[in-house]
């Protein structure tokens, strides 16, 4: 299958971004911001065709050995730096274990498919417009621009807060069982951390979150700074992988020296 032709690796018919003036564009965007604002999600289902998913997976299947282990146990809140100043039972305090393989950018290869999607421009405008955004370009990180987070068994990614106001991602493969997303929209606002109301989706998810339906080739768009989430650890022997893309209001962003160092930190070969 030719990977230079966006058309064999997006479905165009069902989400024409190349095309501005379509009406299904303009419907895209209705749909997705309304989703946004009321839920903090917005999926693009079977964005990319199932041949390329074929493709990009045997391609990062192929790098994983090579890639970046993370394995570490972290709060909520990520990258605060303040747990110990907080009582132990409190969100701030409370730890979660995360683990997973990472394939980072500068392993992908440039005539990945995953690659020639992410640098789509088509695709970059119509996430601006998407978020309100009056700039909008890729990440420039050699790190983190493009990545790949490949999960196997027992691996997870505990709950937390985005830094970053919202997430892109691409769901190539999911396990056998266990693996899913989950997350309490809006738990937080800027004005109200709502300790209690994160404390009680930690002890009990079940109620307290919501599982969206996500499925392979699906296109994911995420207010991950408001909403507590987590993957939960997968079951079984096929692994999940999920691809993310960086985007800022910046041109050139590349991630912060200690934002890189504290993953490598917790990274081995």
């Amino acid at each position: 299958m030719p990977t230079t032709d966006i058309r064999q690796l997006i479905d165009l018919d069902r989400y024409p971004l190349d095309q501005p003036d379509h009406p299904v564009f303009a419907q895209l965007l209705d749909d997705g911001r309304r989703a946004l604002e009321q839920g903090a999600l917005f999926s693009m289902v079977r964005f990319v065709r199932p041949e390329a998913i074929a493709i990009m997976v045997r391609q990062l299947e192929a790098l994983r050995t090579r890639s970046c282990r993370y394995e570490h146990a972290r709060n909520a809140y990520v990258y605060d730096g303040g747990a110990s100043d907080w009582p132990d039972d409190h969100p701030r305090a409370l730890r979660h274990r995360c683990s997973y393989n990472q394939v980072l950018n500068y392993q992908i290869p440039n005539n990945s498919p995953l690659r020639l999607i992410y640098y789509w421009q088509p695709l970059t405008e119509f996430l601006r417009q998407l978020c309100g955004f009056e700039t909008f370009y890729r990440s420039d990180c050699p790190h983190f621009a493009l990545t790949s987070k490949i999960a196997g068994e027992g691996d997870t990614d505990g709950w937390h807060f985005d830094t970053n106001d919202v997430v892109f991602s691409l769901l190539l493969q999911t396990p056998e069982a266990g693996g899913e997303f989950e997350y309490a929209p809006f738990i937080r606002s800027e004005q109200d951390e709502n300790y209690d109301g994160v404390k009680r989706v930690v002890a009990d998810p079940q109620r307290s979150a919501v599982r969206p339906p996500m499925g392979l080739g699906d296109f994911n768009v995420f207010m991950g700074d408001l909403s507590l989430h987590r993957v939960k650890p997968v079951i079984g022997a096929q692994r999940r992988i999920v691809a993310l893309f960086s985007y800022d209001r910046d041109p050139g962003m590349v991630f912060d020296q200690s934002y890189v160092d504290e993953m490598h930190q917790a990274m081995t070969n």
